[in-house]
Order: C-alpha cells, then structure tokens, then sequence
C-alpha cells in the first residue's frame, strides 16, 4: 500500500520472499519503507535499487534475518540517503562494517533484540553519521576496544542488557564518541567500572547504570565529566558513595538511587546539603533554624534562585544534587526504612564532617589524571623504543653474517 507520505507500508502480510526487479516499476520517489513483521531472512542484493536516491527510512523489525550479509554483498549497499534502519527483532548473530558500505548518511541504527555476541573492528565505520546506535537486548559479551572507531558524532548509545561485564568497557573503547550524550548500561553484569572511564566523553550528559550488581563504589569512575547531568544508579547495590567522585562533578543535577541498601552518611547528605548550609549559615538570624527548615529552604523558588545566582558568581562550586525521591536509608538505625527526603535534624552532627570535604576533594579528580595518561603514553613509547632495539639487533647480526 502506498501512502501520500511517500511511504509504502507492506507490514505483517506473511512475506517469506521478495524478487530482485519487484520495485523496478515505482516511479514515485518512495521515502519510507515498511517491511516489518513478515519472515524474510533474505533480500536481492538490486533489490533496493530503484529507491537509492530517496528511501530515507527502511523498517525491517520483526523477520527472519540471522545474516546481512549475501555472497559477501550487502542489499543496503544503494541506500546512499537512508537515515534510519530499523533491523531489531531478528535473529542476526554478526555483523560486519562490510554490511553497512554505502549508508554514508545513515542517522540512526536499531539492531536490538538480535543475537549478536561480538562487536568486531571498527563495525560501524561506513556509518560516520550515526547519532543513535541501539544495540540492547542482545547477548553481546565481547566487544574490540577499535568497534566504535569514526563514531564521533554519535550521541545516544544503547548497550542494555547485554552480558558485557566490565572487562569490555574501557576508555579506550568510547575514546572515538565525542559527542556522545547519553549511554545505557542497565542490567550489563558490571560490578565495577575503571577510573576516568568517560574522561573523552565531554558531553556526556547522562549515564543509565541501573539494575548492575556492583561491589564497589565506583571511585573516580566520573571523574572529568564535567556536563554530566544525571547518574542513574536504580537497584546497583550500592551501600555508600565516594563522595569526592561526585563532589568533582559542577553539573550533576540527579543521581537515582532507589532500591538501594543506603548508608545515610554525612557524606551521602552533603551532596545535597553540604554547600547550601554554609551559604545559609552566613546569615546568623537564620543560623539557629538551619537544622529544622533545611530541606524545606532548599525547595523554595527563591532559594533556587539564589542559589543559581551563586553558582554563576562562582561561591557555589555546583548546585544541590537531588537525590531522588524514594530512596531510602538501610543504616543508621534510627533512620532505617526513611526517605532521604523525609530526614531532618543532620546539620548538627554533620557540619564538621561536611568542612573538610571541600579541601579533600579539591584534587581529587586531578592526582591521577596525569599518572595515568604519562603512563600509557610511557608503555608506547617503551614498546616502541624496544621493537627499535631488536629491529637494530637484527640489522646487526645480519650484517656480521654476511661479511
């Protein structure tokens, strides 16, 4: 059935096969077509062909396929104007940057609910446009450290529900993604994540962590994400924060902690209240009434205001974080079963913790930073410094073998 639209919809009519010239006599400029829901497993290499100059949308969800890949040709390989291909709910198993020769403009690539396995070398590499890459729900467990290479303008990357763990995940792995904006690792198998993971993710605004079973607190993990925005950290368990980790961050706004064992600490409270006490504290009429009406202050419009005025004039180093509602402690016991929101009467036992934090953590996100890369970069130089001296060894003997 062909639409006004420019878009010819053939979703769920049981199609098994399709012929290579079938197209062959459109001469409207289709733009988006809808394959979904039948049981293809395999196209025409030609069979697109007519469309190459206007199919912008190709919608494939929901058949057969467990290959992109005919007699080493690709059926996408005309598709030069294609934005968005939606291959998920298939059964593929591989892919190869070979199946995506052509798509120069592609925007946006859905392969979830597949079974891939493995993200191979540079697998996306003739798709430099990306923006949207979703591979969740696959049973991907190994991916090489070059599989997102060319990827700088991709922004949305979806990895959900993958059995990654965190072997798969280094710096060097999303060092390519540039631009990237948001990322979903929830439920992955991670129970750890390297320092200075995100460091080259400079845009990075929100990273979904939810449903991991972590061990660790994640420490210097977010260092350098400086337009971080949100951390959601939903059924991780977590029992406590590294306070220094998320105190470096100025942007963060949200950090999702529900259905966690929370140890409500100073610590834990000062990411909300921490620097906002000190801006109150200054005025000694309200001094003695900062214990009762703390959390009540922070939520009144005009506090906010000032706030973010503060925050602007540099007295702030970074906003009061929202905690998120729900979230309840697990220890101490006196607040045991409360909603971190519901909990008052902490300024007293807490502002001498919450004085020091400031100067320990002025440099925390900086101590290794420098190490870290001096000492990548010095493993380069060494290997490259020793293949030089064998290489000049076997110069030298060959050359006394021969006299």
């Amino acid at each position: 059935m062909i639409y006004r639209d420019q878009t010819i919809n053939l979703h769920g009519l049981g199609i098994t096969n399709i012929e290579s010239n079938i197209f062959n006599n459109y001469h409207i400029p289709i733009k988006t077509l809808i394959l979904s829901s039948n049981s293809l497993s395999y196209l025409p290499n030609n069979v697109f062909k007519s469309f190459s100059k206007t199919l912008i949308n190709l919608n494939l969800q929901k058949n057969q396929f467990n290959s992109l890949n005919n007699n080493n040709n690709s059926f996408l390989r005309y598709l030069g104007q294609l934005r968005l291909l939606d291959l998920s709910q298939n059964q593929i198993n591989e892919i190869f940057k070979e199946n995506f020769i052509g798509l120069k403009r592609l925007d946006t690539l859905i392969l979830r609910e597949n079974q891939l396995t493995y993200l191979s070398y540079s697998s996306f590499s003739y798709c430099r446009r990306l923006t949207t890459l979703d591979l969740s729900d696959n049973k991907i467990s190994m991916i090489n450290s070059n599989a997102f290479h060319l990827l700088n303008h991709l922004k949305i990357l979806l990895l959900s529900n993958n059995p990654l763990g965190q072997r798969s995940l280094t710096d060097y792995l999303l060092k390519p993604l540039k631009n990237l904006q948001y990322i979903d690792l929830e439920n992955t198998q991670i129970e750890n994540l390297s320092s200075f993971l995100f460091i080259s993710n400079q845009r990075l605004k929100s990273i979904k962590l939810r449903r991991n079973y972590l061990n660790s607190t994640l420490k210097q993990t977010f260092c350098g994400t400086h337009s971080l925005i949100e951390i959601d950290l939903v059924s991780t368990n977590i029992h406590s924060i590294d306070i220094c980790t998320y105190h470096q961050i100025p942007s963060l706004r949200r950090l999702y902690l529900m259905n966690n064992p929370l140890d409500c600490t100073c610590d834990l409270f000062y990411l909300k209240y921490g620097d906002v006490y000190r801006i109150l504290s200054n005025n000694e009429n309200q001094f003695d009434q900062i214990d009762i009406y703390l959390n009540r202050w922070i939520s009144r419009p005009e506090l906010r205001r000032h706030l973010e005025k503060a925050f602007i004039y540099g007295d702030l180093s970074r906003l009061p974080i929202d905690l998120s509602s729900f979230a309840r402690c697990t220890t101490p016991k006196q607040w045991s079963g409360y909603e971190i929101d519901n909990i008052t009467g902490i300024y007293s036992q807490c502002r001498h913790r919450w004085l020091t934090i400031e100067q320990e953590c002025r440099n925390y996100c900086q101590l290794k930073t420098p190490m870290e890369f001096s000492v990548r970069s010095t493993s380069s130089r060494l290997c490259i410094q020793y293949n030089f001296h064998i290489l000049i060894l076997v110069i030298v003997f060959f050359c006394m073998y021969n006299r």
